[in-house]
Parts: structure tokens; sequence; C-alpha cells
């Protein structure tokens, strides 16, 4: 029934501090399925778990119990892989690097030639409209352009996922709602699977072809909503019907989710 996922979670759980009396659930019982292509995010209340989730997922941190697989491979074997780029909240990009070098490291790392590594450098700050700034420190950068390179480095090695934890957080309003239709564009001439962390009902709106929410901890899959507005979204998008009802719709659902304590 059409090509498998390309990041599957099944039966995930995870506790910190198990077996002490400073045990906390933070994850139970996940089961997901995303496809390729897909443009997810993870919504929920703060201290849902849908950072852990995107964590473990990424290697980052090792679930409790369940079993997880992204390409079809470990968490572990994709990151060696390198099947997947990470993008925090801060760009946390060098500053004694120059921009350019800083979307080079990874291919460096990887042990790519150097004009292999100039090259699709450039190629990613063109993608991201940077190139203009390549040369330049990040301490020269707004916020915005900041995360702009962050997302070129995390897409230089030509990523199949792109795991994306809060990345827009930090920006004020304007430079946001700009920002996500940069990454919508990034996102339809790459079709990288994009997993997308946010707090924003809007947001994951606007930039989703599917909003997952998230219960209060401990965490589960509360409900999984298909975002059907067309693509490619535009400023016009935030102001038609379908975008208030579908808005609506996950509000609802956020809200709605029983809990078992309230969240962190």
């Amino acid at each position: 029934m059409g090509e498998p996922a390309i990041i599957s979670v099944r039966n995930v759980s995870k506790v910190f501090n198990g077996g002490s009396d400073r045990s906390v659930t933070a994850l139970q019982d996940i089961d997901l399925d995303i496809a390729r292509g897909e443009f997810t995010s993870l919504l929920g209340p703060s201290g849902c778990g849908k950072s852990t989730l995107l964590r473990v997922m990424a290697d980052l941190t090792e679930p409790s119990q369940g079993q997880v697989t992204v390409n079809g491979k470990t968490p572990a074997a994709a990151r060696t892989d390198r099947d997947y780029g990470m993008v925090f909240q801060q760009a946390g990009l060098l500053e004694w690097r120059s921009v350019r070098r800083n979307v080079e490291l990874p291919l460096q790392v990887a042990g790519a030639r150097k004009e292999v590594t100039r090259a699709k450098a450039m190629e990613m700050l063109e993608l991201v409209r940077l190139s203009d700034f390549a040369e330049h420190f990040p301490r020269q950068l707004s916020g915005g352009m900041q995360q702009r390179a962050a997302i070129a480095r995390a897409l230089s090695a030509d990523p199949e996922i792109l795991f994306m934890d809060e990345p827009l957080g930090a920006l004020d309003e304007m430079n946001r709602e700009r920002l996500q239709g940069e990454l919508l564009r990034i996102w339809s001439d790459t079709r990288t699977t994009v997993v997308f962390v946010t707090h924003s009902i809007s947001e994951a709106v606007f930039l989703s072809s599917r909003v997952v929410v998230m219960s209060a901890r401990p965490g589960r899959v509360a409900a999984s909503i298909d975002v059907d507005l067309p693509y490619p979204r535009t400023a016009e998008t935030r102001t038609t019907p379908e975008f208030f009802a579908k808005v609506t719709e996950v509000r609802q659902a956020l809200h709605s989710v029983p809990t078992e304590q309230a969240a962190a």
C-alpha cells in the first residue's frame, strides 16, 4: 500500500531517571509513520515530549522501549550515513568561520575535496538566498539570516530528512513569517522530508502537510491531522476561511486531548 515510511516509530517510550524517585516518563507508546517527502509538524504543550521524540528519531537520545527506523536503518546507522540534517532553535554557527565555511563544515568532516565543499556550499547559500553574504561572519547577520545559514549547512550533505527543533522560535513575528515562506520554498525545491517541532498552531498549519498533535506528558500521539491546503502557500493563505478552519481543527484537537497530569 504505497511506499514504506521513511521514518517509522513503533511502541516507543522514554523514561528519564528510570528506577529512581526522580523518574519522568516523557514519551509513552508512540506509534508514528512519516512518509517520504512529507512536511510533518509535532505540536503540543510545553513538556509534552515532542523535542524528545525528535531526538529519539535523530539518535540523540535512546528510547527506553520500542523501535525506530530512519530511511530503513537504525537511527544510529542513519546518522552515520548522514541521511538527515538537524536544525535547532539557535543557529549554532561558528563565529570564527565565515558563513560559507560554516556551510562547508559537514562536508569537510566527511572528507570531501576542497573544490567540492566550496561548490556545494555556494549552491546551498544560493538556495537560501545568502550567496551575497558568503564571506560575512555570523555576527554580521540577522537572526533570520543565521537560521537560513544553519538550514544551508544542514542541507549541504543532501540529506533525505531534515529534523528541525523549533528553529523559528527565537525570531520576531515578522521575520518568523518571512522565514516560514522561505522554508516552504526550500522544501518545495528539495523535497526533503521535514520533521518540525513547534508550539505554534498557525505555524504548524501554514507549513505542514500533516500536524501530529501530542498530549501533555507523558507524550502520546493524540491526533494526526492532514493539512490539505494547496501549495504554494503565501501570506494570502493565512487570510482564507480554509486556513482558519484548519487552525480551529488543530486547536480543538490540542485542547481536547485527555491528560494524566499537567504539562511541565
